[in-house]
């Protein structure tokens, strides 16, 4: 097996995903040859700050709340850590990325790489991003922002010199869940309570039903391939006006990307488009390149584990690359 640095990380945010991380990492480092490595701080706006990081201490610092503290006191805490790498795992702003953005900076003005599964600072400032961590030599992964940990954007990484020349997707698995039940005769609002009940949609669901949460992964997928088309330029539509018989007619939320243009909006798919057949909450993607033509891939696009995967693949990139 290919020997890996040894890291100290940190991890922001410790939710959801950063649970999720924190249990895959301990659970698979070894067999990644990262046994060397391990999460030396937590930082969490609710449950506070530790340094301690092992399973017991764990339980203990999830169990009291009243250690709050402020999006300022988690950037002196980045400025001052001895990590070497930070995990960002904390809520999506689509008005302006913050607090995440200013995470992410201090991080990278103090030394360390960036692992982050919140798209609102890639979607809205992937420029303003790489040019710090150019200027500071550090590296930025966000693999879980697209899918989750299901391969995405990044199998390119896996065709040197194919060049992408077209995206289509199904990238929000809230919205496919609610026209795949719509398909099977439910009414919108029932799909969506459905949605909301076994976890799938918010309470408030707008930025998944309006289209802003796939429209973020178009503007995100738009970078990394260099076609440049900014979140607050893509054309967006929802699914709120989807009736039941247009999802039983094969209609999904897609997504489309190309170099000229970007957006998101409920379409007919034909019976035998491939993105027709996925159902419920997956996801899936279609990239035409020109070496290869349409390759797909589909999978879980969110999760616990799912995600967590993601930022573990970031982490074996960032160990493999120096």
């Amino acid at each position: 097996m290919m020997a890996h640095r040894t890291h100290r990380i940190m991890v922001i945010g410790f939710g959801t995903v950063g649970q999720g991380f924190y249990e895959l990492f301990n659970a698979k480092r070894r067999a990644l040859g990262l046994e060397g490595s391990r999460i030396t701080e937590i930082v969490d706006m609710r449950f506070g700050y530790t340094n301690m990081t092992d399973e017991s201490h764990v339980r203990e610092y999830l169990g009291n709340v009243d250690r709050t503290i402020s999006s300022s006191d988690v950037v002196e805490r980045i400025k001052a850590s001895d990590a070497d790498i930070v995990c960002e795992f904390t809520w999506v702003n689509y008005r302006d990325a913050e607090p995440a953005f200013s995470y992410m900076k201090a991080a990278l003005e103090s030394g360390k790489h960036v692992i982050t599964t919140n798209k609102g600072p890639i979607a809205l400032r992937y420029r303003e991003l790489m040019h710090i961590a150019s200027e500071n030599g550090r590296k930025v992964r966000f693999k879980g922002t697209v899918m989750a940990g299901t391969p995405s954007f990044n199998i390119l990484d896996l065709l040197p010199g194919a060049r992408p020349v077209r995206v289509r997707g199904i990238l929000n698995g809230t919205t496919n869940y609610i026209l795949t039940r719509m398909s099977e005769g439910l009414s919108y609002s029932d799909a969506l309570k459905e949605a909301q009940s076994r976890g799938y949609a918010e309470a408030d669901p707008t930025n998944d039903v309006d289209g802003f949460d796939a429209a973020a992964k178009a503007a995100i997928i738009s970078s990394v391939f260099g076609w440049d088309h900014p979140m607050d330029r893509i054309r967006v539509e929802g699914i709120r006006n989807i009736t039941a018989e247009e999802a039983a007619s094969g209609t999904k939320l897609l997504v489309y990307a190309d170099r000229d243009e970007a957006w998101v909006r409920p379409q007919v798919l034909d019976d035998g488009d491939v993105l027709r057949h996925v159902k419920g909450v997956m996801n899936a993607i279609e990239i035409e390149t020109d070496t290869l033509g349409k390759i797909y891939s589909m999978g879980p696009g969110a999760g616990k584990i799912e995600t967590a995967q993601a930022a573990l693949t970031d982490l074996v990139s960032i160990s493999r690359s120096e």
